[in-house]
């Protein structure tokens, strides 16, 4: 599937921010599978305590790594190579909002379920579900979203426009 890509420009420019700071800011997510040069579309959000709140554009772009800067506190930096902007899709934005925000749920449900039922267990199985659950849950999330990104997202090829053809 094509999708039209408009070159970064003055007139177009890319992202203003991809900033955040305590799960508060911007950030790239819905993710296309990349295409033979590496390139993919993303979604550029705001986000308010990690969670997707406003689509604000979408970009063809590649990933150039992760950077980490140490200072009072530990900096991470995720390098794009923004190569053009495209129009939101619908599929994509609702996509990342099932996934952003019915995740946290399909986490605490399980712990809740358990809360209920906390008198009749001994004591180690609630504090074991606590400690144990996030993290298997946060674990097999990413694995999950790393394998989607890379093998099962759709593969989108972009149709490069002039900046004038824009509507």
């Amino acid at each position: 599937m094509r999708d039209d890509v408009w070159p970064i420009s003055p007139e177009h420019p890319g992202p203003r921010s991809l900033r955040s700071s305590n799960g508060i800011g911007y950030d790239l997510k819905g993710f296309t599978r990349p295409d033979a040069r590496g390139y993919r579309f993303a979604t550029h959000w705001f986000m308010i305590i990690g969670l997707p709140v406003v689509p604000l554009g979408r970009y063809y772009l590649r990933d150039l790594g992760l950077d980490a800067a140490r200072s009072d506190h530990v900096v991470t930096t995720t390098r794009y190579d923004i190569a053009g902007r495209s129009r939101l899709r619908a599929a994509e934005v609702v996509r990342t909002y099932a996934f952003g925000w019915l995740m946290p749920v399909v986490v605490l449900l399980p712990l809740l379920a358990l809360f209920s039922w906390v008198d009749e267990l001994p004591v180690w199985i609630p504090l074991a579900a606590v400690v144990v659950w996030p993290i298997v849950a946060i674990i097999v999330t990413v694995l999950v979203l790393m394998h989607y990104r890379d093998h099962w997202a759709p593969l989108r090829q972009p149709r490069w426009r002039e900046p004038e053809e824009r509507r």
